[in-house]
């Protein structure tokens, strides 16, 4: 996940333009139509990427204080310095910017309010679900350290894959033996809080249905560095030949085995 960062132009040139990002002014390129001076606007690399209403800019800035109290609570402060640390970092940006720092202390109560509903009290975790643990690496994270959000989708894939191996049912031998796939046809996911480099993960996974052809899983991604709740994820796999022409019925010995993980109606 790439971030841009919300800025005011102070001055445009043509194709190019200043622009005023936390009380620095930085030289840009324009990248939209109609910049003017006075807009609010998002630059990525150099380049003004799009321009912002002064809500779309609270609301951006709401969301990276969040970022910055989890990078700050990684890093070995509390959740009440950090967040406090944090706070008064983002009221110079905006200052900077002219904006009301009473509606950017609204909005970021609000935002503070959906955070919390993500800690691990907001979920109910069966006690049959199987758990898979991950650190995040280099390789799972963008430029700013933080968890691209498709890679949550790997994990989770990772996680019920190693379920299904624990039951004796690894992918290559339903492949080899059984002469099956069982494909993700569908994903519905929810990324909730940021996880950053070097963060341990814990994921819970059952399963949600067992249909005479599909699977649902059910993986829920605990960041056990910040003790919130990071993704939310189901898939649903459908069981299909090697040749992925036709769907098949799921072999009766797999079934027997996934209802041990099997939690209906969470």
């Amino acid at each position: 996940m790439c971030w841009g960062t919300p800025g005011r132009v102070v001055e445009v040139d043509g194709m190019y333009a200043k622009v005023n990002i936390g009380g620095t002014i930085v030289d840009t390129v324009v990248g939209v139509d109609g910049v003017e001076v006075g807009d609010y606007v998002v630059v990525h690399a150099g380049l003004i990427v799009g321009k912002l209403s002064e809500d779309e800019v609270i609301s951006n800035l709401a969301a990276l204080t969040e970022l910055q109290v989890s990078n700050y609570v990684s890093d070995g402060l509390d959740e009440s310095t950090a967040r406090e640390k944090a706070i008064e970092e983002f009221k110079n940006v905006v200052n900077s910017l002219g904006i009301d720092v009473r509606k950017y202390l609204r909005m970021l109560e609000n935002q503070r309010k959906d955070f919390e509903v993500v800690s691990e009290e907001g979920f109910k975790i069966p006690d049959n679900a199987y758990v898979y643990r991950v650190r995040t690496t280099l390789a799972d994270t963008d430029y700013l350290q933080v968890v691209h959000y498709t890679n949550y989708l790997r994990f989770c894939e990772r996680a019920w894959s190693e379920l299904l191996a624990n039951l004796g049912f690894s992918y290559s031998r339903l492949i080899h033996e059984y002469g099956i796939f069982i494909p993700t046809t569908e994903v519905s996911y929810k990324v909730l809080t940021p996880s950053r480099l070097d963060n341990d993960l814990e994921l819970y996974v059952w399963v949600e249905n067992i249909g005479s052809k599909s699977i649902k899983w059910r993986c829920v991604v605990k960041n056990i560095t910040t003790g919130k709740v990071s993704a939310d994820i189901t898939h649903t796999t459908v069981c299909t030949d090697t040749a992925l022409t036709q769907s098949l019925e799921i072999p009766k010995e797999l079934v027997e085995k996934l209802m041990k993980y099997l939690v209906e109606n969470t």
